[in-house]
């Protein structure tokens, strides 16, 4: 071994340490080894399955993936995007309608106004509850 060169505190600390190790009865001794002994097969021993990192590593990352797969699925506004395109398609027609006016024909809103009755027959008919 290639041996360091010490100072003169940690030679005498090492003296010290080896002479105590050395001046301990055998009872101490055994006990102290039996207690290494104990230690060192306790850390050996293996745990049992359940317990494992590794089992329930896989199981948790593919319950996660489903529960955000499903949250996804379930919050996407691709089922509802037909009703949405299909009103927005009518609000824009209704606006058309009411934009698109002839300059010889007038205001539309005068058009409008001058075919009140079909408009309240037509409101009537679409909500038969609330024809008072």
């Amino acid at each position: 071994m290639n041996e360091l060169r010490r100072d003169p505190f940690e030679e005498r600390s090492r003296a010290l340490f080896q002479d105590s190790v050395e001046n301990l009865d055998m009872r101490i001794r055994s006990r102290l080894t039996q207690a290494r002994s104990a230690a060192i097969a306790a850390a050996a021993g293996r745990r049992p399955w359940f317990l494992s990192l590794t089992t329930w590593a896989p199981a948790a990352g593919v319950t996660a993936a489903a529960v955000l797969g499903v949250a996804l699925w379930l919050g996407s506004p691709l089922g509802h995007q037909t009703a949405t395109l299909a009103v927005a398609q009518t609000n824009l027609e209704d606006l058309d309608l009411v934009a698109s006016s002839d300059e010889g024909a007038g205001d539309a809103m005068e058009m409008m106004q001058d075919d009140l009755d079909f408009y309240e027959f037509a409101a009537s008919a679409a909500n038969p509850d609330s024809a008072a």
